[in-house]
Formats: C-alpha cells, structure tokens, sequence
C-alpha cells in the first residue's frame, strides 16, 4: 500500500488484532454461523485443493477454507497478522503455509501453483496501476481462478456511513476507495471468463452510526427482508462486490 493515507503495516495489525484472540476467532468459526462473503469462498473453491491468500489480515477466511479441507497458504505484509494468523491455526489444529511479504512486488511462486488465488480486503488500497500488476501475478500463480473482493462502491448504506464516519474522525480503515466494479482490470490483463456480484446487503447497514440510524437499520431489514445470505444481493446493494476471473 504505497499512499499516505493508507496504514503502515504496524497500524494495520493495530486496527485488525486489538481486542481479538485466535481462540475467540476459532470458536467462531466452529459454530454454524457462516458470513456471505465466506460462504462464496467455499463454493466458488469446492474444485480446488491448493489456495493462496493475498493480504490474509487475521486469518480467518483461510481457516475457513483449511476446515472445509483445502491447502491454504497465507500472506501478509505484516509480521504481527502473520502470526495471529499461525496461532489461529494451531488452535485449530489445522495445517498452513505463512509467508510474510508484499504482494505488490513479484510473488515467489512459480506458474500454477495453486488451484485459486483470492484476496478479501486488500484492492480497496491499490491504484489502478497497481490493481493490475496484482491481478497479472495472482493469474500467473493461479491454475483455475482468481477471486477479489473489496467494498462496494453501489452499496448506499456502505457509502453514506463511510461518508458519515470520515467526517467525524470515526473511520479507521485508512485510505479504502470502494469499487463499483473491477471487470475493467480483469480484461486488461487478458481475462475473459468474468463472474460479478454483491453480497451482504445486511451487513452494510452496519455502517450506519450518525443518531437515529438504528430505527432506519429496522425498518430497511423489515421492509426489504435483508439477511446475509450468500447468493446476490438486489439491486447490487450488497456491503461487498465480489468478482471472479476463470483462467481458459
């Protein structure tokens, strides 16, 4: 993440492991609570055996992954993500591969590697240039798929509280720049074969903080019967836009 106004590493651990233990995480991803985005995951991977995360944060979505019986290898530019995320394994009793390094520079894995390559949080913080060099190397490492998710730019309750929380010095995830969608980048860089959509319509409520949001919360989860279940959110409102790009 190369801007100003995005996080060091040290900050972004700060922001990601402050107040959370592994065994917290583990206990909650043995229970039958599963999110949308997590759920997409598992079916968009059913056919896959090796996984690499890019920018893997605390772990979790790997260790979903791991439970469900994939080989997930893990990266993260920060040290301290890296191993919370070892430790949320270990308490899993789970088997992974962590490796510590920018993914904005070549990836040391050579062609093929792994079945899937996906990222969940991560592109929100690139340029355009950037998003592309990414993409290019995670197609190059990837046999089958690549999958990115980022917050989405068409979701209006997402972007009214993250409007609303930047101006009142709420906001803590540095420089995140949502996407209304990012088949662009995917066909610069010579793929085809793309799948888009949102997810999680319930989930970017949550964004919603400034005074009275909580009645409003209620009334657009009554009237317009919003779970986070898995499959598409209407009208693209869902809190995350995920795109997946098949490899010929």
């Amino acid at each position: 993440m190369s801007h100003e106004w995005n996080l060091t590493p040290v900050q972004w651990s700060n922001v990601l492991l402050t107040g959370v233990e592994p065994q917290s995480i583990a206990k909650g991803l043995k229970s039958d609570s599963i999110n949308p985005w997590t759920a997409n995951l598992l079916k968009y991977t059913e056919d896959s055996r090796t996984i690499l995360d890019l920018g893997s944060g605390r772990g979790q979505h790997s260790a979903m992954l791991a439970l469900a019986g994939r080989q997930t290898t893990l990266m993260d530019w920060s040290a301290e993500n890296v191993e919370f995320s070892k430790k949320l394994f270990e308490e899993l009793k789970m088997p992974g591969q962590f490796r510590q390094g920018d993914i904005l520079k070549p990836l040391a894995f050579e062609d093929n590697a792994f079945d899937t390559v996906f990222s969940c949080g991560v592109f929100e913080y690139f340029n355009n240039d950037e998003i592309r060099q990414v993409l290019k190397e995670a197609f190059r490492v990837a046999k089958k798929r690549v999958i990115i998710m980022v917050p989405n730019a068409s979701s209006l309750a997402y972007r009214i509280g993250k409007f609303y929380m930047e101006k009142t010095n709420a906001w803590e995830w540095g420089g995140e720049q949502p996407h209304s969608t990012l088949k662009p980048h995917f066909r610069a860089i010579g793929c085809t074969r793309i799948h888009e959509f949102s997810v999680a319509a319930k989930t970017s409520l949550t964004f919603l903080t400034m005074r009275g949001s909580g009645l409003v919360k209620k009334i657009l989860t009554r009237g317009l019967k919003l779970t986070d279940h898995a499959e598409p959110s209407l009208f693209k409102q869902g809190y995350l836009l995920i795109t997946i790009g098949e490899k010929h």
